[in-house]
């Protein structure tokens, strides 16, 4: 059985697991063994002002076609940061441009900022899966999201008891699901068993699921 963690900062211990491994543009791409991938992205956090952006992008634009990059991001929007709006929502469109170039999945980090998320969606309709890693919304927030090709990434709040991310877990058709551990220090397999629980499934079928939404979204032609 191969649990798949789609969203890290760590590399796992052990050998033969598949994930895939978030770095940020300032950073060096470390030797990966067999199974890892990596994600390249400006997080929101990170995004410079007016002459810095332009120098984060230009270093990005050369690391995101590098061997074993399947995947844009983390990248985002996040209205609790202190990073200006204006290079925020410039940094990730510019971004979500390069991802439909390259044919390459996004991995969104979402603060207080799920309403821009969904029209922004909405109105740019892209080719590429947006997938919105760590979620924790409510059921409210979750119900508008579904309405557009979204997918969901869930981690450490689903073995919290009174997380949102519970509910809306449930709400979620289980094509559109991935499982991750972030920066958390807990196992992949973790996270698998109580997913499986709250979906009342073996987790032996959840990661045969996860395995074939891999496939659709990070192994596309």
């Amino acid at each position: 059985m191969q649990c798949i963690d789609i969203h890290t900062h760590q590399i796992p211990a052990g050998t033969g697991k598949l994930f895939i491994l978030n770095r940020f543009p300032d950073n060096s791409l470390p030797e990966l063994p067999p199974g890892g991938f990596f994600s390249i992205g400006l997080h929101p956090w990170y995004v410079g002002g007016s002459r810095e952006i332009k120098r984060q992008m230009s270093y990005l634009e050369g690391l995101v076609s590098s061997d074993g990059v399947i995947a844009i991001g983390e990248c985002g929007l996040d209205k609790v940061c202190k990073t200006d709006w204006s290079y925020q929502l410039e940094a990730f469109l510019w971004q979500c441009d390069m991802a439909e170039e390259l044919n390459k999945p996004v991995i969104i980090h979402c603060v207080r900022a799920w309403n821009d998320i969904y029209h922004l969606h909405r109105k740019r309709n892209p080719k590429v899966p947006w997938i919105l890693h760590g979620y924790n919304a409510n059921d409210m927030v979750t119900s508008q999201l579904l309405q557009q090709n979204i997918f969901f990434s869930f981690g450490k709040a689903l073995l919290e008891e009174d997380s949102p991310a519970r509910k809306s877990f449930q709400m979620i058709p289980p094509e559109k699901i991935f499982l991750e551990t972030d920066e958390e220090s807990l196992s992949i397999q973790n996270v698998y068993e109580k997913a499986s629980e709250l979906m009342d499934i073996k987790v032996t079928t959840l990661a045969e699921q996860i395995e074939w939404n891999f496939r659709q979204v990070f192994v596309r032609q």
